[in-house]
């Protein structure tokens, strides 16, 4: 299991959203730079970002484009506004190790031929049922059909939020996990993550590997000086 830090930039700023809701955002004082450089040193190997602007419509941030060169001990995974196959394949050349995106959720033919160990399905559940645009949407599609048609593609890895709980502390939901990873996905569970106990029962879950983190790491909820937070993003606990 595997602890990711997630980075959330909105209007150039890192931020943590409430429910997904731009109306409810809480804005940091440390640069998005600063940032990667303390969860580095504290042993993190991935990291996930988001750009809250493309996921919302609005241009995509140019700020990302050096981060791979900057950090290259980071496997960097990056979400936000990649909704057709060319900005998908335009931020894999620039030297991230993956995309996550909504796009399976609306096209999944678009994806065919893409490598599959470079994509990560983001499958955003209210409930059992996903949606998209910024979690605005719902999907025209049943969750089954989306499952089944990523598998198909040799699409295996997802990133499955529990969007009720995102930025909650609540506690990651392990419902929304379990249902993609009994589906046949690999699965990076986020949203709710409030201490390292709530890895204990997501690690039990055949399937999830990875267990997304951005609020609880940014306020300090779980600490970057406890050993078993660096064993874990380092991906050795």
């Amino acid at each position: 299991m595997q602890l990711i830090p997630s980075l959330d930039l909105f209007q150039g700023r890192l931020v943590r959203l409430r429910h997904g809701d731009p109306k409810q955002a809480t804005f940091y004082d440390l640069t998005p730079e600063g940032w990667i450089r303390q969860l580095a040193d504290a042993g993190a190997r991935r990291i996930h970002l988001v750009d809250l602007d493309g996921a919302f419509g609005q241009p995509r941030q140019g700020r990302f484009a050096s981060l791979p060169l900057l950090f290259p001990e980071i496997h960097f995974q990056v979400g936000g506004g990649l909704r057709d196959r060319a900005a998908i394949e335009e931020v894999l050349a620039l030297g991230f190790d993956a995309v996550v995106g909504t796009l399976a959720v609306e096209q999944p033919a678009a994806l065919k031929g893409l490598p599959g160990d470079r994509i990560v399905a983001a499958l955003d559940l209210r409930g059992d049922r996903i949606t998209t645009r910024g979690w605005q949407a719902p999907s025209a599609s049943e969750s089954k059909d989306v499952f089944a048609a990523l598998l198909n593609l040799g699409f295996h890895r997802a990133l499955v939020t529990d969007v009720s709980r995102d930025g909650t502390l609540e506690g990651p939901g392990q419902e929304a996990a379990a249902l993609v990873a009994a589906a046949g996905f690999q699965v990076q569970a986020s949203g709710g993550l409030k201490a390292l106990s709530d890895l204990i029962p997501l690690a039990k879950i055949h399937g999830v590997v990875g267990c997304i983190s951005g609020k609880a790491l940014m306020e300090g909820f779980v600490s970057l000086e406890d050993p078993q937070i660096r064993s874990a993003l380092a991906g050795i606990a």
